[in-house]
């Protein structure tokens, strides 16, 4: 018998060496290959990226984007530092507080019930919803994103009774009883008039990146990198899980998927292929440095770090 081991098994070797190091996983061939650097641009409706999910001028449409009709999960991938988003820890409870922090990713309506949104406050992750008159609800995390190192990040709503969850790598960090009820962007609902005028260009959007009202510098936009951000209309994690090693596929949960892997150009297309979709964002794009600007980096194009007890590779090939 050979000494020698044959390709596949050199391979496979190798594979499980890396994952009993800890030092992640093996890229995979025809990863992602670009990501989106916001600035922190906070006004003049520039530095974002804008995903309509309703539009007044029309009686009805479904937009794939608009959750919170029913379960949802929001999860991405982030990297930054604490440098570009210096704001002070966020009051969590019975309250609106998120808005507070450096906005990552918004769903607000100005003023208005049926809103949720995701940013970051001494470096952690918060996550907040309103009901439709059923409360106000903040969650924050407990560690801090902001080490210049690539974090997955996913939040998690229950439709029937409110219950929020929000998990960094795969770790669950807080959750609790939030508001009841449908939070969804009510169909043909009317901005209120706190815009100079209605909110017509900031309310029925979902926006990536930035305080979508610029609304002054008490609710500051995002600045760093943004991935491979998912919206699903089931809850996709009931604990603990390993982040994930590879972009998303889409599925019959997808109801909006952004690469964001274009590399150049305003579209940032989706690829859910979900009904009522697709629902596209569009990148305002400006602000001294411009941004958002497309560069060549993603949480798949190097190793991710490792915590204590990872293993992510054991079988081999034979």
């Amino acid at each position: 018998m050979s000494r020698h081991l044959t390709m596949p098994r050199r391979l496979a070797l190798v594979l499980v060496l890396v994952g009993l190091l800890g030092l992640g996983p093996v890229p995979t061939q025809g990863a992602a290959s670009a990501a989106l650097r916001f600035y922190g641009n906070g006004v003049n409706d520039i530095d974002r990226v804008k995903i309509r999910i309703d539009d007044p001028a029309t009686s009805g449409g479904a937009f794939s984007a608009d959750l919170g009709a029913t379960d949802f999960t929001l999860e991405f991938w982030l990297r930054a530092t604490s440098a570009d988003n210096p704001a002070g820890a966020i009051a969590c409870g019975a309250n609106v507080n998120w808005i507070n922090g450096h906005v990552v990713i918004d769903r607000d309506r100005y003023n208005q019930d049926r809103k949720f949104g995701v940013s970051l406050g001494a470096g952690r992750v918060v996550f907040g919803v309103s009901g439709a008159g059923t409360g106000d609800r903040t969650l924050c995390g407990t560690t801090s994103v902001l080490d210049d190192a690539w974090h997955h990040i996913a939040v998690q709503r229950r439709r029937s009774d409110g219950r929020l969850w929000l998990f960094v790598d795969g770790a669950l960090q807080a959750e609790a009883d939030g508001p009841d009820g449908d939070v969804s962007y009510p169909d043909d609902g009317v901005p209120g008039d706190f815009c100079g005028g209605p909110c017509v260009n900031s309310d029925p959007f979902l926006v990536i990146g930035a305080e979508k009202h610029d609304a002054g510098t008490a609710y500051p936009s995002f600045a760093g990198l943004i991935d491979e951000v998912r919206l699903s209309n089931v809850l996709r994690y009931n604990g603990p899980f390993f982040r994930p090693s590879a972009p998303f596929s889409p599925d019959p949960a997808t109801v909006a998927l952004y690469h964001l892997d274009e590399g150049s150009g305003t579209l940032a297309a989706d690829s859910a292929g979900a009904p009522g979709g697709p629902s596209p964002g569009t990148l305002r794009v400006g602000g001294s440095p411009i941004g958002p600007a497309w560069v060549p980096d993603t949480p798949f194009s190097t190793p991710p770090p490792c915590t204590t007890g990872c293993l992510f590779l054991t079988s081999i090939q034979r």
